[in-house]
């Protein structure tokens, strides 16, 4: 780490590949996701160790709806599960968790342990944004009917007025993307936030994403040269 100038102050993390290391080992696909949550659970972790202060982690789109039932059911007993005996450890290490994406989709009982969750951990230092039921574009759409009923021509400073609808924690933007898997587009994920976000791409699938990929990822960042169209 001593070579390292400069840590990402936010990082995005797209954790795709669950399921094709699974298939890759020859276990159930389920088994994939399993060891996804414990890679995720390290990086978490390691991440806040090191100085960052913001992660999120994009774990279920709005498009994963539309996978079989039955897959569908497993990754949300799954997050059921981890909301009930797993996040606790998190909240204990001075994180906070918040949610985004689309909870009506979610059930009851899903959508009150998060609002637990994200209320035991409110007065935590650490930021860690869980990306659940999300879709970039809903949220764009969802700001701007928002951002409708609440725009006056005689607001100054409109785009004041947009942030606030679309970020009301007041989360800075990702400094870094990175995306396991090998697949080298957004799908979907921060399409707002991440106008002038460095993205760093590794054909690794997520449960072998390892702290010295993240290092690596940060080293990468830390040879570019960020001028935001200046």
């Amino acid at each position: 780490m001593n070579n390292m100038k400069n840590i990402p102050r936010h990082i995005a993390i797209i954790m795709d590949g669950n399921g094709r290391w699974a298939k890759h080992n020859n276990v159930p696909k389920l088994m994939g996701y399993q060891h996804g949550i414990e890679t995720a659970q390290t990086i978490i972790e390691y991440v806040k160790a090191i100085g960052v202060q913001y992660l999120t982690l994009y774990a279920f789109s709005l498009e994963n709806w539309q996978r079989p039932k039955t897959e569908v059911d497993n990754l949300m007993n799954m997050f059921r599960s981890y909301l009930t005996n797993d996040i606790d450890n998190l909240i204990k290490n001075d994180i906070r968790v918040i949610f985004i994406g689309q909870r009506n989709k979610l059930e009851a009982d899903i959508r009150d342990s998060m609002l637990n969750v994200e209320e035991k951990s409110s007065r935590n230092n650490f930021k860690l944004i869980i990306a659940i039921s999300y879709g970039s574009r809903d949220e764009v759409v969802n700001t701007a009917v928002q951002f409708s009923k609440f725009y006056d021509e005689n607001i100054k400073n409109p785009d004041e007025l947009f942030a606030s609808i679309i970020n009301p924690h007041n989360i800075p933007d990702p400094d870094l993307l990175i995306r396991t898997g090998g697949e080298h587009r957004l799908s979907n994920f921060l399409l707002w936030q991440m106008a002038y976000t460095e993205l760093f791409f590794i054909d690794k699938f997520w449960p072998d994403f390892a702290k010295q990929d993240l290092l690596n990822a940060i080293e990468d960042f830390n040879k570019r040269e960020r001028k935001y169209g200046k």
